[in-house]
């Protein structure tokens, strides 16, 4: 008689064998007890047994490595979602300001630092599974986390772009998040096997998608109201007092920007200074005087025939202290190169080494 075995094999890539078991070593105390005889080996119905106990391992061995395989597959939840290649964060731009605004129409326009900006976020499917995008929340340094929902509820197949979109409240220069400087996405998911996933994603690292199309399109608080020159018994120097008005409901400080004395005395010929930063109080206006000496007569001279314009003031919060390094610091540019003032001083300068 004989006795046919067929064993199927699991033939799925994450299926594997169920670990081979041996029966245990028999213990002193079995060893010391006596022995029950059995029939002697090779006969009939021992050869009957054991044939019928090995097809009974073997077919256990084989349905367990066929569910464990099967499991295995079941179990697999693969989540490889990164940015689009194209167009990954989109925020709604403020639209740019007029060239020129004077100064009564500034007045009259309402100044804020909050906006409401739509904005969308693409991530691509790089996993081999389809994936289910369930929503997603994103923050930045200008705004809270704002929510964004999938514009489809449809799994997102491998390679395939998923779009969602959210509204995000920006508050220019409150900074919610003081301690992070990118643009963080954490993403819910789900996967075709019905587990939840959690993923983050860095957007931006410096958070400059959507400071440059909000908050450095923001209007300033600040209204340049006069740029007077008056001239000083030394030769070669004058004082620049900026007159300006602050819009808004708290107030500003006004400071020579330091990178602004080395742009002047570098490429201007002017050496600048002021005694001390201004606090302008909220809708009010307060005066900077900058004193002004003449350096370098051709370049001071190139300045004041080329209307150089550096952003030499800057303004920001006056509720932070002077020097805070997370201060918003809004520039402005002010004309301090007065042309009467320099060829006075240049013109008599040369007359007089001429006649020497």
């Amino acid at each position: 008689m004989g006795l046919e075995i067929e064993i199927e094999y699991d033939d799925t890539p994450d299926g594997v064998w169920a670990p081979a078991s041996e029966p245990p070593l028999p213990s002193h105390s079995r060893l010391s007890r006596p022995r029950l005889t059995g029939p002697p080996v090779g006969h009939a119905l021992s050869v009957h047994f054991g044939i019928a106990l090995t097809t009974l391992v073997l077919g256990a061995a084989s349905t367990a490595g066929l569910l464990t395989g099967r499991t295995a597959a079941h179990d697999r939840t693969t989540v490889l979602l990164h940015l689009a290649p194209v167009a990954a964060f989109v925020v709604q731009a403020l639209p740019a300001p007029p060239a020129t605004q004077n100064a009564a129409d500034l007045l009259a326009t309402p100044w804020t630092n909050t906006f409401d900006q739509d904005m969308t976020l693409s991530v691509i499917n790089d996993g081999p599974d389809p994936v289910t995008v369930l929503g997603a929340t994103i923050s930045a340094m200008d705004f809270q986390p704002a929510a964004l929902t999938p514009a489809s509820t449809a799994p997102t197949a491998p390679g395939d772009v998923s779009l969602l979109r959210g509204r995000a409240h920006f508050v220019c220069g409150d900074y919610p998040q003081p301690d992070a400087s990118a643009t963080i996405a954490n993403l819910s998911t789900r996967t075709a096997d019905g587990q939840a996933h959690r993923e983050t994603l860095m957007v931006d690292r410096f958070s400059e998608i959507a400071e440059q199309a909000v908050c450095a399109r923001m209007p300033g608080p600040q209204i340049v109201r006069a740029v007077t020159v008056t001239p000083s018994r030394t030769p070669g120097t004058y004082t620049v007092t900026v007159t300006a008005t602050d819009r808004a409901a708290f107030p500003l400080r006004m400071a020579l920007l330091q990178a602004a004395v080395e742009n002047w005395e570098s490429g201007g010929g002017l050496q600048v200074a002021t005694r001390d930063d201004v606090l302008i109080p909220p809708h009010g206006t307060g005066s900077i005087a900058i004193s002004v000496s003449v350096d370098d007569c051709a370049a001071a001279g190139g300045a004041a025939s080329g209307a150089f314009l550096y952003d030499t003031l800057g303004f920001s919060d006056g509720r932070d202290a002077a020097g805070y390094p997370q201060a918003r610091l809004i520039q402005q540019t002010v004309a301090i190169a007065d042309p009467n003032a320099i060829m006075t001083y240049c013109l008599a300068k040369s007359a007089k080494s001429d006649g020497l």
